[in-house]
């Protein structure tokens, strides 16, 4: 016998957010949470470019290598607290304590008088400022219907892309300054390099302050019993996109689809408790794969892209000496030779040899063509994203081809005989971060509320882990032997290509086929 729904009955959660509909707030949240990934990206990648151009500190090679490796560093060590963090205080509460607290640092960070004190606080800057990474997704994940959710997701997405454009964009008229304030009471010269690092932080400040404009997550709040909330967070967002009077909003009382039991338990008990069933039956396979897939996106595009720069170098090197016969690989071979040679020189054991070796300086800026080439590459790459977006029923498929695509671009590098082609190849190479929104918004759909910013967050600490080996380990792989690297690299994107075609179908689909 069927039951008869009353107006007082509890409405499922997704129901009544499908009540409160899509509009304004939500347009103005997904946005504001893109500004947010904006502005986390732009100070991470711009903090790889500072390094280069801080003259003044006299870094050796080595200690770049470890200053720009400090923010992953700093990801790997506190994502799996913030996790927590956003799962059992709130991702609006998260965000904000975060961003604010990771703006300050940032800022003090340019006052800096040597490279390891800059290295410290710019660590304890990410730190914080990370905890963005996921609970900027899981926060409109739980705020926007599910016909929009992957929609925003990717259009977030776009803006992460772009940040390393818009580092560049940014660190270009800064750097074209020309001053030099001496400030004896902390003993540095304050240089444009300072402030680029204050221009890098200041999105991440105005994201701190306009996430406080917003509403936790109805669905967090319903989660933690909280109810009553999370039904006045839903009647408010319902008078801001329809316009009218919350009385208006028919739903007198909200039930979850899986809502869990909260229970009393230390800190550590907690995170074990928040943790431990994503790698349990019936999420451990689901789990395993999203991860090596996230792996395989970060290790290719992260790596590779740290060495853009230098590929960038060796290609107008070889063009001003009318080289215009050799591959990114020919390059990179013939330095390793000269190299190589000019040690033999040195040590005596070639005293045929005559080799020019030109004195590296510093000039407190970057090179025109490097950013040329980052900001019409991150921009590309945004627009794919944005085009994706408009796909959200066929993630997976779109997946599938972008790391196939980035996987036989692998291959085709090494066969190309000239230069600008490779590079071409080299920057489509990693195109594997188009995916990383995709996977994002699987997050969302495969795993519960209570667990979801805690997959957010081990999947960036995954993420980072690859990053973090790709660039202090892999680097040196990738300039011995260059063809080798290209090779196999590809049949690693290949293989989780493959894992990817083992995703769940979109829920359209599934949908089209019970009809």
């Amino acid at each position: 016998m069927a039951v008869c729904k009353t107006e007082d009955s509890p409405v499922p959660f997704e129901e009544a957010l499908n009540k409160a509909g899509n509009g304004l707030y939500n347009i103005a949240l997904s946005a504001t949470c893109a500004f947010i990934l904006l502005a986390i990206g732009v100070d991470l990648f711009g903090f790889s470019l500072v390094v280069n151009i801080a003259c003044d500190l006299d870094t050796t090679v080595s200690q770049k290598g470890i200053l720009a490796s400090v923010p992953l560093i700093g990801i790997l060590l506190v994502s799996y607290f913030w996790g927590y963090i956003s799962d059992t205080r709130g991702r609006k509460f998260t965000l904000a304590v975060s961003m604010h607290v990771g703006f300050i640092l940032s800022c003090v960070s340019s006052l800096s008088p040597n490279w390891y004190l800059l290295g410290v606080l710019k660590f304890l800057s990410v730190c914080f400022s990370c905890a963005a990474n996921s609970a900027t997704y899981t926060l409109v994940g739980e705020s926007c219907v599910q016909r929009v959710r992957s929609k925003y997701m990717l259009l977030m997405t776009c803006l992460l892309l772009l940040s390393p454009a818009i580092a560049g964009a940014l660190a270009y008229p800064t750097l074209k300054l020309d001053f030099a304030a001496q400030l004896p009471w902390l003993g540095i010269v304050f240089r444009p390099w300072r402030l680029l690092i204050i221009v890098f932080a200041l999105p991440s400040g105005v994201g701190a302050v306009a996430i406080s404009f917003f509403y936790e997550s109805p669905k967090f709040l319903a989660n933690w019993e909280r109810k009553d909330e999370a039904l006045d967070v839903l009647k408010s967002m319902y008078t801001i996109n329809r316009k009218t009077s919350a009385n208006e909003y028919k739903v007198k009382s909200i039930i979850l689809e899986d809502e869990s039991v909260k229970k009393k338990m230390s800190v550590y008990r907690a995170l074990y408790e928040q943790s431990a069933p994503l790698f349990r039956p019936p999420y451990l396979w689901r789990t395993l794969q999203l991860f090596y897939i996230i792996f395989v996106v970060y290790i290719t595009n992260n790596s590779f892209l740290t060495w853009l720069p230098h590929i960038l170098n060796l290609v107008r090197l070889s063009m001003e000496n009318n080289g215009s016969g050799n591959n990114i690989c020919s390059l990179i071979s013939s330095e390793q030779q000269t190299e190589h040679a000019f040690v033999d020189v040195v040590n005596g054991t070639n005293s045929n040899a005559t080799v020019v070796v030109d004195t590296e300086i510093c000039l407190y800026t970057i090179e025109e063509n490097v950013m040329v080439t980052l900001i019409a590459s991150q921009s590309i790459f945004s627009f794919l994203n944005f085009v994706i977006s408009y796909l959200p029923n066929y993630r997976k498929a779109v997946l599938v081809s972008i790391l196939s695509l980035s996987s036989l671009s692998g291959v085709c590098l090494n066969l190309t005989p000239e230069p600008i082609s490779s590079v071409f190849f080299f920057v489509v190479f990693t195109c594997t971060c188009l995916g990383m929104g995709i996977l994002a918004s699987y997050f969302v759909d495969l795993y519960p509320t209570s667990y979801r910013g805690m997959v957010q967050c081990l999947g960036i600490m995954v993420g980072r882990s690859s990053a973090f080996v790709g660039i202090n380990v892999v680097g040196n792989v990738f300039f011995e032997n260059c063809q080798v690297t290209f090779y196999l690299w590809s049949l690693l994107v290949f293989s989780s290509a493959v894992a990817a075609c083992f995703l769940p179908p979109d829920k359209s689909k599934i949908t089209s086929t019970a009809l």
